[in-house]
């Protein structure tokens, strides 16, 4: 397969934007079970 750094660049970019909204997803979600933990006690 022949990559040019275009296409690099691209993969780079559409890889880090799904980690970015994973790790948003993860804050949010530790923070709602913080929430709840907090709330029970």
């Amino acid at each position: 397969m022949d990559y040019n750094k275009d296409n690099i660049a691209k993969d780079k970019a559409q890889t880090w934007k799904t980690f970015n909204r994973l790790t948003i997803y993860t804050i949010a979600f530790v923070a709602v079970i913080l929430i709840i933990i907090f709330s029970l006690f």
